[in-house]
């Protein structure tokens, strides 16, 4: 047998058995697992006939700048814990930014960006937050921090509108 070929087989098997040992302590629960994956959106993913699946596992989406129809939106998703739900609509003609943190378990966001330049950044902690925005309109901003089994929702509609919240529990 080859000698290039005898590495490249001890280098998959050495990646197979660490795939299986990470899969292996999360399915046991001995460790969280945390995904980074690029976040890529085409218009045909909103099109396709599947359902989507919920999953109780941690994930983190790397903040990526898309281009769609020559218009350039942003999205970042954080999410450490159990549960956490975040739902994000962009539509418009222009620059949007989504920027949700949620270190916690039962969280959920929903985000609603019609028009252009709307900028949200969330961060909840702990656990059982709910916040909800619908901004319709160009430029408005809501930056919310959320600590722990608090719940906002607000509507931005028109434009320039900036919304400042922080709640925690004493």
């Amino acid at each position: 047998m080859d000698k290039k070929l005898k590495v490249k087989k001890g280098q998959v098997a050495k990646s197979v058995g660490a795939l299986k040992a990470a899969s292996l302590a999360a399915i046991t629960g001995c460790s969280l697992l945390t995904l980074h994956l690029p976040a890529h959106a085409q218009q045909s993913d909103l099109s396709t006939s599947s359902d989507m699946v919920e999953s109780s596992l941690s994930i983190s989406l790397n903040a990526q700048a898309i281009t769609i129809d020559d218009e350039t939106v942003f999205i970042a998703v954080s999410q450490f814990g159990l549960n956490n739900i975040t739902n994000i609509i962009q539509s418009g003609n222009g620059a949007n930014l989504s920027n949700v943190v949620q270190n916690g378990s039962n969280n959920e966001a929903i985000i609603t960006q019609l028009g252009e330049g709307n900028v949200v950044n969330l961060l909840q902690q702990n656990n059982s937050n709910y916040f909800e925005i619908i901004q319709d309109g160009f430029d408005n901003v809501a930056n919310v921090n959320q600590l722990g089994e608090q719940s906002f929702t607000v509507y931005q509609i028109g434009n320039e509108m900036v919304v400042n919240i922080t709640q925690y529990i004493e």
